[in-house]
């Protein structure tokens, strides 16, 4: 595995190097400006969230909303920013959220895009990038592609890795098999997913605002406790942005060309973690908002678009409460440890409090993953594997939960034998390599059709507000 692993992150470096970030920081920016900073009907577009819409769809804008936060909310936010810190040095959260800043513009165009050329199937208003592909571009061939990558992104990051998150996270804090995890998970999963789009909704409506409550307080908690260490946490996260781990301990005696490597290894990471945590860029949350009522492809855009502010607020704080914490500078501790770590500061609550955030985080991210594979599987063959994509897709969280922990050099599967910050840092290399089978057709989607989008937005964007 430590080979397949080294292969894996070498074609990523590649691909989520200098051309990628510049692609997604480019595009991000350029819809920016010529949307006229969309960025600033943010808070207007969260009071809009909640407000009741009686246009044409399958479930409400919030529930919508709420499927695609908890979607994007999950171990991105919490595992996939302690990953970055600790690959990348906290550099890495200030490009995270620099280039989600950004990408707020590119999650609007995406979900208007979706919404204004959804189709109705079998009942349900379904769409996304695939359908705009076919309808506008014309090609099939690239709409295909965007929905293999999505259907191979749901069983990787959906499935496996969200399985493996909380059967890691409780071997971690209780010692739990993981197997008896992954079959509750997979229970769980079954309840909600085979009900389709309207249970996955409802559950995610009341899952998301208490998930998000209670890491917030935690959180909170942690960074009073380290009150003291924030500003330095602040000036680490800012300063290592341009020079990454190689400004801690000193710089002094690094060459310009590692301080260079280890920047853009901080941006690489941050980047391409900001698209993983905010699926801004990526195109899932479109499939999402394609299913909501509404009026206006632009009121559903933009109330979407909120998403990214959630996520990015939770990274900010994980960030935080990461750097602060001091251990993301022990190459010992990776991932759901890091966060263990920081978060046992608070006597008494700190694990169970992160423990039940990361179940929640993950579940509904797992839950919302089903949804959107089932979606581009619907596009490439029609209804009739549904029903067997949700088993399947169960399987792949239970052997994910059970198995995904437990795999070591070796290939053992006892759970004496855990080496789980390779297999974490495995399941992350594997998603971000599929992740790139949606985000470049997706990209080239939206420069293709950016003037569609800009004068559908200036028509009717004012009239929303």
């Amino acid at each position: 595995m430590e080979t397949l692993l080294h292969y894996i992150n070498v074609l990523n470096g590649f691909i989520w190097g200098p051309p990628m970030i510049v692609l997604i920081f480019g595009l991000s920016i350029y819809f920016t400006f010529q949307l006229g900073f969309i960025q600033k009907y943010t808070f207007k577009a969260i009071a809009l969230s909640v407000k009741k819409d009686e246009g044409e769809g399958t479930v409400s804008s919030f529930a919508s909303l709420a499927m695609m936060i908890g979607a994007t909310v999950g171990t991105g936010s919490i595992l996939g920013v302690t990953t970055a810190v600790a690959e990348g040095g906290p550099g890495a959260v200030f490009w995270m959220i620099v280039a989600g800043i950004f990408n707020f513009a590119v999650k609007y165009c995406e979900c208007s895009a979706a919404v204004k050329y959804r189709v109705r199937r079998a009942g349900e208003y379904v769409g996304g990038p695939m359908y705009v592909m076919t309808r506008v571009l014309k090609m099939k061939w690239l709409a295909a592609v965007f929905a293999i990558g999505t259907i191979c992104m749901a069983l990787s990051a959906g499935a496996a890795l969200q399985a493996n998150s909380i059967a890691d996270v409780l071997r971690e804090g209780y010692s739990v098999n993981p197997w008896w995890v992954a079959i509750l998970v997979s229970g769980f999963a079954a309840i909600v997913t085979i009900g389709g789009v309207k249970r996955i909704a409802a559950y995610s409506e009341w899952l998301v605002p208490i998930m998000g409550g209670a890491y917030l307080l935690i959180s909170l908690a942690i960074l009073c406790i380290n009150f003291q260490k924030i500003p330095h946490a602040l000036w680490l996260i800012v300063s290592c942005a341009f020079t990454g781990k190689a400004a801690i301990g000193g710089a002094a005696g690094v060459c310009v060309m590692a301080l260079f490597k280890a920047a853009l290894n901080a941006i690489s990471l941050g980047v391409s973690r900001s698209v993983m945590s905010t699926e801004a860029g990526l195109g899932s949350a479109a499939i999402a908002a394609s299913a909501a009522k509404t009026q206006s492809a632009s009121k559903m855009a933009i109330i979407s678009a909120t998403s990214v502010f959630w996520t990015l607020f939770i990274c900010l704080l994980s960030g935080l409460v990461i750097v602060s914490a001091g251990d993301w500078q022990n190459p010992n501790v990776f991932a759901a440890d890091l966060c263990n770590s920081a978060f046992k500061q608070v006597p008494f609550l700190g694990t169970p409090v992160l423990t039940f955030s990361l179940i929640i985080f993950s579940f509904t991210t797992l839950i919302g993953w089903s949804y959107y594979g089932e979606k581009a599987l619907q596009f490439l063959i029609g209804n009739r594997l549904s029903k067997t994509w949700r088993v399947f897709y169960l399987l792949i969280c239970l052997i994910g939960g059970g198995l995904g922990t437990a795999f070591s050099l070796n290939w053992t599967i006892s759970p004496d034998a855990f080496e789980v910050g390779l297999s974490t840092r495995f399941m992350w290399g594997l998603t971000v390599l599929m992740m790139t089978l949606m985000t470049l057709p997706n990209l080239y989607m939206l420069w293709r059709i950016r003037h569609k989008i800009k004068k559908e937005t200036l028509r009717n964007l004012k009239k929303v507000f």
